[in-house]
């Protein structure tokens, strides 16, 4: 297991699409530092303008807001090899396939939530420079959105691998993937879902990251371990039905 998960990260890191990821993660998270450092000082009224120590909380909550990240890179990390038939025989009908199913899900986990702690250390960065106020966040508030970054990044990243276990394909499954982000987004709107969903999960995961205006828009957080079991639960789901693709999908 130790050898899969070792040489799954020389893989990972070694991908271009990784490093193209993480510069179109750096360009929105820009985009991002002007929307909530620049723009807001330009606009007579409309827009909040946070200043230090709070705008570091919302920078890191609308960085880890793309949730597209984690979706496209664990797509990348099982679709394209399943589309090779070298690669598809040892996933779909050896018996390690478990094995090479949750190397998979820890090295895009711990890729995907390397790239987005750069991506808040940017915002952060700018933050620092640019935004009005003073004052810092304590250790145990940098660390909470740490551990709470990674959870996040493992969620959606089970999702991403459970669409390539049964779309095979890097493009259908990235699609799905980013189709699924939207739809469960959409579903809000029905009442009966929001107790069990992602989205609305992930929020109060975030919980005391969320600020002013950018808290949830339909209904109110559930509490934090109702979401972190409900995160869990969309986390361990995932896992088992990218498991059951490449078991069952072409028994």
């Amino acid at each position: 297991m130790i050898g899969l998960i070792a040489a799954e990260i020389t893989k990972t890191f070694k991908r271009r699409t990784y490093w193209v990821l993480t510069v179109v993660l750096t360009v929105v998270t820009m985009l991002l530092v002007g929307l909530f450092l620049f723009l807001p000082r330009v606009v007579d009224e409309g827009m909040p303008i946070f200043s230090k120590p709070e705008i570091y909380t919302v920078g890191a909550a609308q960085v880890l807001g793309q949730t597209w990240f984690p979706l496209i890179l664990a797509a990348l990390a099982l679709a394209g090899e399943l589309a090779t038939s070298a690669w598809a025989t040892a996933l779909t009908r050896n018996s390690r396939r478990g094995q090479h199913l949750m190397a998979r899900m820890l090295t895009a986990t711990i890729s995907a939530w390397i790239a987005m702690l750069a991506a808040i250390a940017l915002f952060t960065v700018a933050a620092f420079f640019f935004a009005t106020g003073s004052g810092s966040l304590t250790v145990e508030e940098w660390l909470g959105i740490g551990w709470k970054a990674l959870l996040v990044q493992f969620t959606w990243v089970g999702l991403g691998l459970a669409f390539s276990a049964f779309l095979r394909s890097v493009g259908p499954a990235i699609g799905g993937a980013i189709a699924f982000m939207y739809i469960e987004g959409l579903l809000l709107l029905w009442p009966a879902w929001r107790p069990v969903s992602l989205s609305l999960a992930t929020s109060a995961i975030l919980g005391d990251l969320a600020a002013a205006d950018f808290g949830p828009v339909i209904g109110e957080l559930p509490e934090f371990r109702t979401a972190l079991i409900t995160a869990l639960a969309w986390a361990v789901g995932a896992a088992l039905l990218a498991w059951a693709g490449l078991r069952f999908r072409d028994a």
